[in-house]
């Protein structure tokens, strides 16, 4: 998919499961923008959701969230060199026992209603890497129910705040704070 965008809806990019499988791709240069959620994953495949050169804000309705991945999601997600903003509640809440990654991504706001963090990971693996968090709040937080994370070469407005409750590998290092 390329070149597409969305504006003022409840979901604007919606990936289920459907009796053909679940989806994976390549989606290049989407966008949405007002929307409640921006990107909603309930189902991706193994080899995953390819999205890139994105942008997204979400600023309406309850609980305004940019990307949310459920629990119900087993496959791989990955967002690479895209743009977050817009006074949502969170950037992400990352759910499953997948894989879902973010790289080279700029995230400007969060926080709206709460202290949660940028990206909220309850359960499976994920990748936070070479992004930019742009605002001096809680960044990243990370559940018991982590099977593995690498966050690396980061940067973050204000100390790195990371909230690490997993017991298992979780790999931090070569960020740098203001």
């Amino acid at each position: 998919m390329l070149n597409t965008f969305c504006f003022g809806y409840h979901v604007g990019y919606k990936f289920v499961e459907t009796g053909t499988g679940e989806c994976n791709g390549n989606f290049l240069g989407i966008g949405a923008d007002d929307c409640n959620r921006a990107v909603l994953v309930e189902q991706s495949a193994a080899f995953g959701l390819l999205i890139a050169n994105a942008e997204f804000t979400s600023f309406h309705g309850d609980d305004p969230t940019m990307v949310e991945v459920r629990d119900t999601n087993k496959g791989v997600v990955r967002i690479s060199n895209s743009a977050f903003w817009g006074p949502c509640n969170q950037i992400a809440k990352v759910g499953g026992t997948g894989t879902v990654g973010f790289s080279d991504c700029t995230f400007v706001e969060w926080g709206e209603v709460g202290t949660r963090a940028a990206i909220q990971a309850s359960s499976g693996s994920v990748l936070i890497r070479g992004c930019e968090f742009r605002q001096d709040k809680l960044h990243i937080s990370l559940g018991a129910a982590i099977d593995r994370a690498v966050i690396t070469g980061n940067l973050f407005a204000g100390p790195a705040k990371i909230q690490n409750a997993s017991g298992k590998d979780v790999q931090i290092g070569l960020n740098a704070a203001l």
